[in-house]
C-alpha cells in the first residue's frame, strides 16, 4: 500500500461491488476489524506442545517412517539443465520429480520433528529450508512466463513469477516457520530470517505488484489457479506479513480475487474442471474461507453465501461409489489414498450440509494412519489436529438419486438413492473450451454396482504438449476416445463454438433423461445438421440405461461409428457387447443389422492412467453397416447375471 493509500479508509482503496458475494461478507472494514496482527494466528501447535503426543501411535509411527524413507538418500539437485529441459524437449517430469521430492521431504521432516522432538529431524528441516531458499525460482518451468517473455530458458531470480507451486512452496515454509520456527533459531537466527524474507520477496511482494493472469478473467478465463494460489497467499499473509498494513492489503486483494473465481460459477456450484480439480478449486476456496474464519475467531464467515454451499456440495454429487467419481475433463476417476477428506468435512459442517458431512465420513479411510504428508504440510497439519474429524463416527454415504447442474450441463443419476448398487449414469453437454476440457460434448459414463464400466479415460502425465497446440492430438483428449460418434473419421473440434444446443434435462422418480443436439460440436467438414442424443436411466423393476441417437447429415458418410471406452474384459456376439464389472457384466444391446462391433485393446503405459485403470482399457467401435445421411441408433444397457 502506498503512503497515500495507507492513510485512506480501505473501502476507498478497494470500493465494494454489488456482484461480489464474498466481499459483501468479508468487506475491507470487516477484515480490518477482525483480523489479528501478522503472526498472531496460531492454528497448529509448535514443536514440544503436548498436542503432538496425543496423536495416536500408528499415525506417529507412519509419519516417522515416511521421513526416514525420504532421508535415506541425498537431497536431489536441481541444476539449470533440468530447468532448461522443458523448453528444449517439453519434458516436465525431469525437473518436477526432484522439485516435489524436496518439498515432500521437508514436510515429512517437520512432522517427524513434531512427533519425536529429535534434533536430527530439526537438522533435516534446516537443510530443507536452506535448500528451498537457495533455489533460483519456486516456479515450475512449464509455468515460467517471464523467462519465455525474455526469450530464454532460465528464470531471473530478480523477477519472481507467482505460479501454483511458488505459492505452495511459500506456504510450506510459512507452516514450517509456525510449527518449527523457534527451533530453527537455535543455531542461528539467519535461517528463520531468510525464510521470511524469501516468502515476502517471492510471493507477497510480487502478488501486490502486478495483475496476474490467474487473478480474474481480464486476461484469461479463471480456473483453479485462482483459489489454489490465494489459499496459500492468505496463509503467508496472516503468518509472515511484515506489517499489519501489508497484511490487510494482501487479504483484501485476495478476497476480491476469490470473488473473481466465484463469478465464473453458476448458482449450482458445478465445477467444469471436474472432480480431480475440485480439490484445487472448490476445496481451496473452502480452505481460504476457513483460514479467514479461523484467524478471526469465527467472526469472518462466508460459508452462508449460497454459491459457496453449492460448490462444497459438488463433490458428493459426483460420487459413484467407494473411491470412484465422475471424471469428465482432465482428472482421474479414482481418488488416491492420501486425499484430504477432512476438507469437505469441515466445509460441510460450516455450510450446514449434512450430505457433504456424511459423504466425507463414509469415504474416510478406515484405520491409521490418519494423514499422509503428500497432501502438503498445511493439509496434513489440518487433518492431524482436527479432533472433530478424527473422532467423528462413521456415516452412510448419501448417494444422491440424481442431480442436474445446468451451468456445466452435467447430469448424474443412479438406480437407487442411498446405494451404489445397480446402474449409474453421468452425461454431459457443455462446450469444447472448458478449463482442462476434452473434446467430449455429449459423452457419458455408465457404472455398475459402484464401479465405472463405460468410462472417460481421463488424462495422462502432463507434458508441454498437454497445454500446447498438440493437446487434441493426445488420444485421451479426442472425441473418438470418448463415448461418442465418429463421422467419416472426423472428430469433434476444440473451441467455445463447438458446444451442445437445445439442451434439456428431466428428473423424476421413474427416470432421469438428458436430451441435446451435438451437431455444433463437430467442425463444418463433418457435415452435421443435427445429432440429437438422448441419454436415459430408467428405474423400476427392469432398470436400464439407453442412449438414443438421431442424426441428419448433409451427405451420406463413407464411415460412421459409435465409440465406447470400456473398463473390464469385453465379450461380443451379434447385437451384444458384454463388459465385466465388479462382480457382474454390463450388457450393451445394439441392432446387429445396423452395426458390427470391433474391440481394440488399449495398453496403458502412462503411470497416471494405469494407476486408475490397470494396464489396459478397451475401445469398442460399433460400425454402421450401411452409413446413411439420416438415421437412428439405440443402445440399451442392462446388468447381466453374475458368472
Amino acid at each position: 500500500m502506498s503512503p497515500v493509500e495507507a492513510d485512506r479508509p480501505l473501502e476507498a482503496v478497494h470500493p465494494p461491488r454489488g456482484d461480489r458475494p464474498l466481499e459483501a461478507v468479508l468487506s475491507p472494514r470487516e477484515l480490518a476489524a477482525h483480523l489479528p496482527e501478522p503472526g498472531a494466528w496460531r492454528p497448529f501447535p509448535v514443536l514440544g506442545d503436548p498436542a503432538w503426543e496425543r496423536i495416536e501411535p500408528a499415525t506417529r509411527r507412519s509419519l516417522v517412517e515416511q521421513a526416514r524413507r525420504a532421508a535415506a538418500v541425498p537431497w536431489p539437485p536441481l541444476p539449470a539443465s533440468l530447468f532448461s529441459g522443458y523448453a528444449r524437449t517439453g519434458d516436465r517430469v525431469g525437473f518436477e520429480r526432484p522439485y516435489f521430492e524436496r518439498r515432500r521431504r521437508l514436510a515429512a521432516a517437520v512432522l517427524a520433528a513434531g512427533v519425536t522432538g529429535e534434533e536430527r529431524w530439526l537438522d533435516e528441516v534446516r537443510d530443507g529450508v536452506w535448500l528451498l531458499c537457495e533455489e533460483s525460482t519456486w516456479c515450475l518451468p512449464a509455468h515460467e512466463e517471464f523467462a519465455r517473455e525474455d526469450g530464454g530458458e532460465l528464470p531471473d531470480p530478480r523477477r519472481p513469477f507467482v505460479d501454483l507451486f511458488a505459492a505452495e512452496t511459500a506456504a510450506l515454509l510459512a507452516w514450517t516457520d509456525l510449527v518449527a520456527g523457534p527451533a530453527l533459531d537455535a543455531p542461528s537466527a539467519v535461517v528463520r530470517r531468510r525464510l521470511r524474507e524469501e516468502v515476502r520477496h517471492r510471493l507477497l511482494t510480487p502478488y501486490l505488484a502486478r495483475h496476474w493472469h490467474w487473478y480474474d478473467d481480464r486476461v484469461r478465463p479463471v480456473n483453479n489457479w485462482n483459489p489454489w494460489i490465494h489459499s496459500n497467499i492468505l496463509t503467508c499473509a496472516l503468518l509472515l506479513s511484515g506489517s499489519r498494513e501489508a497484511m490487510l492489503e494482501t487479504v483484501v486483494r485476495a478476497v476480491r480475487g476469490l470473488d473473481g473465481f466465484v463469478a465464473g460459477y453458476g448458482p449450482d456450484g458445478g465445477c467444469e474442471e471436474g472432480v480431480s480439480y475440485w480439490w484445487r478449486a472448490g476445496a481451496c476456496l473452502a480452505e481460504s474461507l476457513q483460514t479467514l474464519r479461523s484467524a478471526s475467531g469465527g467472526r469472518l464467515d462466508a460459508f452462508a453465501v449460497p454459491v459457496v454451499r453449492e460448490m462444497v456440495a459438488y463433490l458428493h454429487r459426483m460420487h459413484i461409489g467407494g473411491d470412484w467419481y465422475v471424471n469428465f475433463a482432465d482428472g482421474r476417476a479414482h481418488l488416491p489414498d492420501q486425499t484430504a477428506l477432512d476438507i469437505p468435512h469441515r466445509a460441510g459442517l460450516l455450510t450446514g450440509d449434512g450430505d457433504v458431512v456424511a459423504h466425507a465420513r463414509a469415504t474416510r479411510r478406515t484405520g491409521p494412519p490418519l494423514v499422509h504428508h503428500e497432501v502438503g504440510l498445511g493439509r496434513t497439519l489440518a487433518g492431524l489436529f482436527d479432533t472433530g474429524w478424527r473422532d467423528a463416527p462413521p456415516a452412510e454415504a448419501p448417494y444422491v438419486e440424481h442431480a442436474w447442474l445446468p451451468s456445466v450441463q452435467v447430469m448424474v443419476a443412479r438406480e437407487r438413492r442411498g446405494s451404489p448398487g445397480g446402474l449409474f449414469l453421468a452425461a454431459k453437454g457443455g462446450h469444447n473450451a472448458e478449463s482442462h476440457n476434452h473434446n467430449d460434448v455429449g459423452s457419458f459414463v455408465v457404472a455398475l454396482d459402484g464401479r465405472p464400466v463405460l468410462v472417460d479415460a481421463g488424462v495422462g502425465e502432463y507434458t508441454a504438449r498437454t497445454f500446447g497446440p498438440g493437446r487434441y492430438g493426445i488420444w485421451t483428449m479426442r472425441s473418438s476416445y470418448h463415448n461418442l460418434p465418429e463421422i467419416d473419421g472426423v472428430m469433434q473440434a476444440a473451441g467455445p463454438e463447438h458446444r451442445a444446443r437445445d439442451v434439456s434435462c428431466a428428473l423424476t422418480a421413474d427416470r432421469a433423461e438428458l436430451s441435446l443436439d451435438l451437431a455444433p460440436a463437430w467442425p463444418e467438414q463433418a457435415g452435421v445438421r443435427e445429432w440429437r442424443r438422448t441419454l436415459r436411466l430408467e428405474r423400476g423393476d427392469d432398470p436400464e440405461v439407453t442412449v438414443e441417437d438421431r442424426w441428419e447429415l448433409r451427405r451420406s458418410p463413407s464411415r460412421l461409428a459409435l465409440c465406447l471406452m470400456a473398463h473390464g474384459e469385453v465379450g461380443t456376439s451379434p447385437g451384444l457387447v458384454s463388459v465385466m464389472g465388479r462382480s457382474r457384466p454390463l450388457l450393451v444391446h445394439y441392432d446387429p443389422e445396423a452395426f458390427t462391433a470391433d474391440v481394440e485393446r488399449l495398453p496403458l503405459d502412462d503411470p497416471k492412467l494405469s494407476a486408475v485403470w490397470g494396464d489396459h482399457l478397451h475401445r469398442i467401435v460399433l460400425r454402421a453397416t450401411t452409413p446413411r445421411a439420416s438415421g437412428t441408433a439405440r443402445l440399451v444397457m442392462k446388468p447381466g447375471a453374475a458368472p
